[in-house]
């Protein structure tokens, strides 16, 4: 299955969750539909402009917001880490209540 999308938006624009939930909609329907290994479903969703193709490791929503997509930022991706990560201080305290397998199932949306 092929998205065209930037790099982190494979779900979708952010703030659009109508259109997230059809793009996965119609990318579990298309993954149903192929047959053959191989086979690639290209769905139409597209940003609203190429700009980040041509350095797509440098777009960032930073730079959208500011009218500068496409700028060359270089790689502006975080470097890897061996501590977890978390989006809000809410995150890491309910990973806190559990143990690593039961985080990991949580990570994955396995039922506990």
């Amino acid at each position: 299955m092929l998205i065209d999308l930037p790099l982190g938006h494979t779900a979708g624009a952010p703030g659009d969750p109508e259109g997230q939930r059809r793009l996965l909609a119609e990318g579990l329907a298309a993954g149903y539909a192929i047959s053959e290994p191989g086979d690639i479903v290209s769905l139409p969703y597209r940003w609203i402009d190429d700009d980040w193709k041509a350095k797509p490791l440098s777009w960032s929503r930073k730079a959208q917001s500011s009218g500068a997509s496409g700028s060359d930022a270089g790689d502006t991706r975080t470097g890897r880490s061996d501590e977890p990560v978390y989006q809000t201080p809410e995150d890491a305290a309910m990973a806190a209540e559990r143990s690593l397998d039961e985080q990991c199932r949580t990570c994955l949306g396995l039922p506990d």
